[in-house]
């Protein structure tokens, strides 16, 4: 009989107590077929010890599986990564004054091309994800289900299918075009022919489909929407991800646009009526928690477990993110932090803000006259590292130098680097059916929706911010005030700037920045989608075209 091998090699069946408690041979004599009529009707703690180990592989696909910095040369190597790079591609991230300023994300230098060295880890990236849950769909599969209805069963499918569509919807975002989509792969087969490419069209209804799927099993299941500190996917998860790739499908050759704009909406309407709330004030804006002295002079002192953004029980807005324990806060830490790198918003965009909206309270324009000459925090200690002077336009949005579960002096950088990030949050949802309801003629229903977010943004005490009376939004269309509020509102997390962009159909234009090391940089939406990698190509002779 055919040995089963896949599931035998991520079980890693080690000791004796194990085989006898399957009461099953040793993994010697094991086939598929005896492994598969066991799960039929294993109980959930059977089937966590014979698939756990598969099902937990997938869960790190969503976070990048590891964080790794810029400076040791990983930068495209990861997920986490790759979406830095997408933070200093565009318009309202600057990088600070000790930054090198010849990054060639920054400067716009032209990574889509096919032969670009740096394009493989992007396509590889997503293909890590599908190839992942298609190894675990070999053992895990709706056959399987059918035979076992097991909530854990329902879990473990349900994130095959989720890991799976995100993978796609991220090579989609990246290489394909209105015409062009991703050769689609569902299970994992080595011997299987190569496929061509499909249609956009295509692939965003497949990535729309195992989605929905997923939502369905999470539901059945008992998944909430809400973001864990375990990194647990979510149907916050499921949902966003139908919305986002709906609104990408709606420019697809042969879309029916009203089709895909109802999809996206019915998938807001669940997140925004699941219980989540927005952030309060004191939530959403970065205070510094004291000062300590070392070596005779006085530093501020930044804790990670007073801000919303990175710290999941003071965020009920978080939808699905990153807990701690697997790393979250490297994108964080290192890149928009004060403390750890140097970010900073764009003038041009801190000048949109209103004065009553709070979140301007996250951006300085001006170096604080009682902060020293700053000692980055580096890789041994609290302060040790480089020094430069906070520059101005620095944000506190995500500063900290003393991570979850962390004290000031602590020598550990993982402690100093323990965040929790909120990959996906309430706000972004609000925006999302905004901008349906703009897109679909409904400027009324666009602007109360926004209104929503702008009265929960206001200073206390301040009049509520309206579409009316936004400093900076009149004359604006309904979708003009989307863009600029989620600029504002979703300002360095995720590389969302950069891929809204790109399916607005919007420029980089750093044209007028006083802030910008090179203000005046252009760069065309033609080049915001990246070449297929020409390995890939090569590799695959139905493939189909390049992108032009």
């Amino acid at each position: 009989m055919k040995k089963y091998l896949i599931a035998l090699s991520a079980l890693a069946f080690a000791t004796t107590s194990c085989y006898e408690k399957l009461n099953i041979a040793p993994p010697n004599a094991i086939t598929n077929e005896q492994v598969q009529e066991l799960l039929k009707t294993a109980d959930d703690e059977t089937i966590e010890t014979i698939l756990g180990a598969i099902a937990n592989t997938l869960k790190p696909e969503m976070y990048g599986s590891g964080y790794n910095f810029r400076y040791s040369g990983n930068l495209d190597g990861t997920w986490s990564g790759q979406l830095i790079a997408r933070l200093s591609c565009g318009n309202d991230i600057v990088e600070g004054n000790w930054q090198n300023p010849g990054d060639d994300y920054y400067n716009g230098e032209n990574i889509t091309g096919e032969t670009n060295a740096n394009n493989p880890s992007w396509w590889h990236r997503a293909f890590k994800m599908t190839t992942t849950a298609n190894k675990a769909a070999t053992m895990i599969n709706e056959e399987l289900i059918a035979e076992n209805p097991s909530n854990l069963l329902k879990k473990y499918l349900g994130e095959i299918y989720i890991v799976r569509a995100f993978g796609y919807l991220y090579a989609q975002e990246t290489f394909g075009t209105n015409s062009l989509g991703m050769p689609i792969y569902t299970k994992y087969d080595i011997s299987q022919p190569a496929v061509a490419r499909a249609s956009a069209k295509e692939t965003l209804d497949s990535v729309i489909r195992w989605a929905t799927r997923a939502d369905a099993l999470f539901e059945a299941a008992g998944i909430g929407f809400k973001a864990t500190a375990t990194s647990d996917l979510t149907r916050g998860l499921t949902n966003y991800v139908i919305a986002r790739a709906a609104l990408l499908a709606v420019e697809a050759e042969g879309a029916n646009a009203s089709t895909y704009f109802a999809t996206a909406s019915a998938a807001c309407d669940k997140m925004l009526s699941a219980g989540a709330s927005l952030m309060t004030e004191d939530q959403y804006v970065q205070k510094q928690s004291g000062v300590t002295t070392i070596d005779g002079v006085d530093y501020p002192v930044w804790e990670a477990e007073t801000s919303g953004f990175m710290n999941f029980e003071l965020n009920p807005e978080a939808l699905y993110g990153f807990g701690w324990q697997y790393g979250g806060g490297g994108q964080i830490v290192t890149y928009a932090n004060t403390w750890g790198g140097s970010y900073r918003i764009d003038d041009r965009l801190y000048d949109k803000i209103d004065p009553n909206d709070y979140r301007r309270d996250n951006f300085h324009p001006q170096i604080p006259a009682d902060f020293p000459t700053i000692s980055y925090a580096g890789a041994s200690s609290f302060i040790d590292g480089g020094t430069s002077e906070v520059p101005t336009y620095w944000t506190s949005k995500f500063t900290n130098n003393v991570g979850l579960g962390g004290k000031v002096g602590n020598s550990n950088v993982t402690v100093r680097n323990r965040v929790d990030y909120a990959f996906i949050r309430l706000s972004e949802i609000y925006l999302m059916k905004a901008e349906i309801q703009a897109r679909t003629g409904d400027e009324g229903g666009a602007k109360n929706t926004l209104n929503t977010l702008l009265n929960a943004r206001t200073k206390a005490g301040a009049t509520p911010l309206t579409c009316d009376n936004y400093q900076g939004m009149s004359g604006l269309s309904a979708l003009q005030m989307v863009q600029l509020q989620s600029r504002i509102e979703l300002w360095g997390e995720g590389g969302l700037e950069w891929f809204n962009n790109r399916r607005w159909n919007i420029p980089v234009n750093r044209q007028g920045s006083t802030v910008h090391w090179n203000s005046a940089m252009t760069y065309p939406v033609s080049q915001m989608t990246m070449k297929v990698p020409s390995e890939e190509i090569s590799s695959n002779p139905n493939f189909g075209p390049q992108n032009p």
